[in-house]
C-alpha cells in the first residue's frame, strides 16, 4: 500500500528476503523507492508516455546521499517532461548507448573548456584534438574502460618529444591523462556515465622534479648570445626584449607576451596583470627590468599597447591576427640563443627553465624573507615556492667545500689542544 516517503519512513524500510520491492509514493503518482536483498535503496520513476509507452526511470542513491525531497522534485520534473511528449527512461538509454568518446570531448570544449583561461584552453583543446580524439573518440561512452586508457597512456607516453626524438613525450602523454580525467568527471555529472566510474583514473608517476638549471655561466653566455643575434638582425627587437624581460623579472612567458604599457608603473616601480595562470598579479620591476623598458618605451611604435608587439606588420588594411607576440615566436627565438651560446638544451630546457633559475636565485637569497619571495614570484602556496626552490651546482659545490674546510679546521684544531678520544677503552 502507497506510503508518503520521508527520511524517517526510508530509513526503516528493510530488505527484502530476495528480489527487490517497490514502495510508491502515496503523494505523488509514479514515484518509489526500490529496495533490493543487499540493502541498496533508489528513487524511481515510473510514467507513461503520450503514445501509452510505459517507462521506469533511476532518479537516484538513497544510500549514496540523496534525500526524498530532492528525489521528489526530480521525479515532478521528469514527469513534466513526459508531459511535453518526451520519454526519459528512451532518452537516457539513447545518450548512454549512442554516445562516443569523441562526442562527449566535444561537449567537454563547447561547455566547459570555454570558460578556461586561454593558454590552459589552448593546451586542453590540442590535447583533445590531436591526442584523445583520434585514438578513443569512436569508442562508446558508456563502454570506456581503465584498460583503454591504461594502454592510450602507454602509447602516448612512447611518443618522441617535439624537436627530441630520443625522449619520450611523458609529461604530455600525462597531461592528456588528466585531462580525459576531467572530462569524464564531467561526463558523469551530464549522466552521460554512471557516478563514480570514470576511467581516467589510472595511476600517473607523479610529476618529476626539474633537475636541469641553468648555471649562472649559461645565463650569462645566453645574454651575450641574444645581444649578439640582436645585432646580426637575427633576432627581431621584441622577441630579444622578451628574453631579456624573463631573465630580469622571473615571469611566465605568457606573462611577458601578454605585458602592456599600461600596466607599467614607471612611478611605483611595478608590473600588473589582470588575468593571469593564478589571477590577478603585480610584481616589482628591478632596476635591470626598468632598463629595458624605458629603452623599449622610448623606441615603441605611437600607439601601440603590448610591450612586445608581433613579429611583422599586418598588410595595409587588416587587422593582426595576433595582438601580441606569440609564445612560440619567443620559444624559437629562444632555441636560438641556447644553440648559440652552446647551451645543451637537455631535459627541460626552455624558457620556463629561466623562471626556475630566477626562483633559485630569491629563494635561497637569505637576506629576502620567503612571503616577499613568494611575492616577488607570484607563487601563492609554499608547496609551489618549494618545487621552485633547486639548489645550483655550484652552489652545492661552493656548500661542501665550506663544509669540509669547517671539518678539516675542527679536526686540527682539536689535534693542536691534545683532544684525541681513545677508542674502546685503549690508550690514546
Amino acid at each position: 500500500m502507497p506510503v508518503k516517503l520521508t527520511e524517517p519512513v526510508v530509513k526503516n524500510l528493510t530488505a527484502p528476503e530476495k528480489g527487490q520491492k517497490i514502495h510508491w509514493d502515496s503523494e505523488f503518482k509514479g514515484f518509489g523507492l526500490r529496495v533490493t536483498a543487499g540493502g541498496a535503496k533508489a528513487f524511481i520513476f515510473n510514467y507513461r508516455t503520450k503514445e501509452g509507452r510505459e517507462g521506469r526511470c533511476l532518479i537516484g542513491r538513497w544510500d549514496k546521499g540523496l534525500t526524498v525531497e530532492l528525489a521528489r522534485a526530480a521525479a515532478k520534473k521528469k514527469a513534466a517532461e513526459v508531459q511535453l511528449g518526451g520519454d526519459p527512461a528512451k532518452e537516457a538509454k539513447e545518450k548512454r548507448t549512442a554516445t562516443t568518446v569523441g562526442g562527449v570531448l566535444d561537449s567537454f570544449m563547447a561547455i566547459h573548456v570555454v570558460g578556461l583561461k586561454p593558454q590552459t584552453r589552448t593546451s586542453y583543446v590540442r590535447l583533445i584534438e590531436k591526442l584523445l580524439k583520434p585514438r578513443i573518440g569512436d569508442i562508446a561512452i558508456r563502454e570506456l574502460k581503465s584498460s583503454d586508457v591504461a594502454a592510450l597512456r602507454d602509447e602516448l607516453r612512447a611518443m618522441p618529444s617535439r624537436g627530441r626524438k630520443d625522449t619520450p613525450a611523458t609529461t604530455q602523454a600525462d597531461g592528456a591523462i588528466r585531462v580525459l580525467a576531467s572530462a569524464m568527471d564531467w561526463a558523469e555529472e551530464q549522466g552521460y556515465r554512471d557516478a563514480g566510474s570514470n576511467p581516467a583514473k589510472v595511476k600517473l608517476k607523479s610529476t618529476r622534479r626539474r633537475e636541469r638549471l641553468f648555471s649562472d655561466n649559461e645565463v650569462s653566455r645566453m645574454k651575450d648570445a641574444c645581444h649578439a643575434l640582436e645585432l646580426e638582425g637575427r633576432l627581431k627587437p621584441q622577441v630579444a626584449l622578451g628574453i631579456r624581460l624573463i631573465f630580469a623579472t622571473g615571469c611566465r612567458a605568457e606573462e611577458i607576451c601578454g605585458l602592456q604599457w599600461g600596466d607599467v608603473d614607471f612611478e611605483r616601480g611595478l608590473l600588473r596583470w589582470g588575468d593571469t595562470k593564478t589571477g590577478t598579479l603585480r610584481k616589482p620591476m628591478t632596476e635591470e627590468a626598468r632598463d629595458l623598458l624605458e629603452a623599449a618605451h622610448k623606441l615603441r611604435v605611437l600607439g601601440e599597447v603590448w610591450v612586445c608587439p608581433p613579429a611583422g606588420a599586418p598588410p595595409r588594411g587588416r587587422k593582426r591576427k595576433v595582438e601580441h607576440l606569440r609564445i612560440e615566436a619567443l620559444e624559437d627565438g629562444f632555441k636560438r640563443t641556447m644553440d648559440v651560446a652552446g647551451v645543451v638544451a637537455g631535459e627541460n630546457a626552455s624558457l620556463h627553465l629561466i623562471r626556475h633559475w630566477f626562483a633559485t636565485k630569491t629563494y635561497t637569497d637569505k637576506s629576502i624573507p620567503l612571503p616577499i619571495a613568494m611575492a616577488i614570484m607570484g607563487h601563492k602556496s609554499v608547496a609551489t615556492a618549494m618545487r621552485y626552490a633547486h639548489v645550483s651546482d655550484e652552489e652545492l659545490t661552493a656548500h661542501a667545500h665550506e663544509a669540509m674546510t669547517r671539518r678539516r679546521e675542527a679536526v686540527e684544531a682539536a689535534g693542536k689542544r691534545g683532544q684525541v678520544v681513545p677508542l674502546n677503552g685503549g690508550v690514546a
